[in-house]
């Protein structure tokens, strides 16, 4: 008589098949190795965030309070803002601020419309020698902006450029990262769209704008964001090319006013936060955009 309630492991011995025995192993808990990787991440994070901190609150006080011994973290008034007052009411940094907004814009709207334009072309045309050209418009990565400041420098002063808004944002009017995240993301949109706009009797101009532009959205947004971040921190070729001290940007009168102020902290503190706000007010409101542009482009 058969048992029928027997095991299969026993079936197995009966048949003469062989049989495998597992054994447990005892597995390291993820608890700890969750809250070790959260420790370590958080510890990080307050590397990065505490000195943004202390300039923060140092901007609040005055200068006595910076020289206080023992230190203090917090000001004595955290509604003290008479140093970004004398700032703008007794320093130029409100005519910087401005000079860095119009440079910054001028070349992020350059190199957009460029990389809409270059993107679209190697995206959806075919021509000889397309991939080759592709590959070397990426490797001016590979050359540094400061080996090409004395040809271009030189270019801007022959052209009557210097002192300009438009010699300043020179450098910026292309870039080829944005050819390269705008390419890889139209990639990924089907051809069809493009065919459809195409025989509908759409000019390659208003399929660029009505059915691309809308669907690439989410690079636009990212190439934006670190565009702006680069052009805002330039220091050398403003440096360079701005003369006159009223068209200095914030980076470039941010030294000077450090060079010519070193005594006054509470003023370079409050000079500091000025010309990162706007960077970290961007980063903050289009962060999520930038996670998703970025993880999108290296998809196909």
């Amino acid at each position: 008589m058969i048992d029928t309630a027997a095991s299969p492991a026993a079936t197995r011995v009966a048949s003469g098949r062989p049989t495998s025995v597992r054994t447990s192993r005892p597995r390291r808990p993820r608890k700890f190795k969750q809250v070790g990787i959260t420790a370590g991440l958080t510890a990080g994070g307050l590397l990065m965030v505490v000195p943004l901190i202390w300039v923060a609150l140092s901007a609040l006080k005055r200068p006595d309070e910076i020289l206080r011994v023992p230190v203090t973290w917090l000001p004595d008034d955290f509604f003290n803002y008479d140093n970004y007052v004398q700032l703008f009411a007794e320093h130029d940094f409100g005519r910087y601020t401005a000079n860095s907004f119009i440079v910054t814009g001028i070349g992020i709207l350059s190199s957009l419309v460029i990389a809409l334009f270059a993107a679209y072309a190697f995206a959806y045309y075919e021509f000889r020698f397309k991939e080759p050209v592709f590959l070397l418009v990426l490797a001016l990565f590979m050359v540094p902006q400061e080996a090409l400041v004395i040809p271009m420098f030189l270019m801007i002063s022959e052209a009557g450029l210097t002192n300009t808004y438009l010699g300043m944002a020179f450098p910026d009017l292309f870039t080829v990262l944005g050819v390269y995240l705008l390419r890889q993301f139209m990639e990924g949109i089907p051809y069809s769209y493009v065919e459809a706009a195409r025989m509908d009797g759409a000019s390659e101009l208003r399929v660029l704008v009505r059915v691309i532009m809308p669907m690439v959205a989410p690079a636009i947004v990212v190439f934006v964001i670190i565009k702006f971040m680069f052009t805002w921190n330039t220091f050398l070729w403003p440096l360079l090319v701005a003369q006159d001290e009223s068209m200095y940007t914030v980076t470039v009168g941010l030294v000077n006013f450090a060079g010519s102020e070193f005594n006054q902290w509470n003023l370079i503190n409050a000079a500091t936060m000025i010309s990162m706000i706007p960077t970290i007010i961007l980063f903050i409101t289009l962060q999520r955009y930038l996670v998703k542009g970025v993880a999108l482009s290296g998809m196909k």
